[in-house]
């Protein structure tokens, strides 16, 4: 919805935002999200996410996050679990070019212990892991 329709009909960035769909937010956000359910199906991935790993889009919602996340090749419990486990810390992620890149991996958005889903938002560290360490294991493999 346009924010000038919005406002000239008198309606409040709340009531605005209460009819706006999570998918299009999450879509729009500069910020590389991806959402995978527990056995690690890929159920979305936004630009951001797909400029970071070097796929497109479609491509992702075919692959697993096992084929992904490095952390994520042998997992006694759900990817759900162990994104939650390794929340708030750096993972390694895998480019389409076959090498991996340290990211920071947000806690889920969904909080709900029942949940079999997840919603992470990840920042790379290749840049930073260039600048200040350069003999660190944070580095692109």
């Amino acid at each position: 919805m346009d924010r000038r329709k919005a406002q000239s009909r008198g309606e409040s960035a709340t009531e605005v935002l209460r009819d706006f769909s999570a998918l299009l937010a999450l879509s729009r956000l500069p910020v590389p999200i991806l959402a995978v359910d527990d056995r690690g199906v890929i159920d979305f991935a936004n630009e951001a996410f797909a400029a970071m790993v070097g796929y497109d889009r479609q491509d992702l919602l075919l692959m697993t996050a096992q084929s992904l996340v490095d952390c994520a090749a042998s997992l006694e419990r759900g990817i759900v679990a162990m994104l939650r486990g390794r929340a708030n810390s750096v993972i390694r992620v895998r480019h389409a070019d076959g090498w991996t890149m340290p990211a920071l991996l947000s806690e889920s958005v969904l909080v709900r212990d029942n949940e079999k889903f997840a919603v992470v938002a990840l920042t790379d560290l290749t840049e930073i892991a260039w600048h200040t360490s350069p003999n660190d294991e944070l580095l692109p493999g």
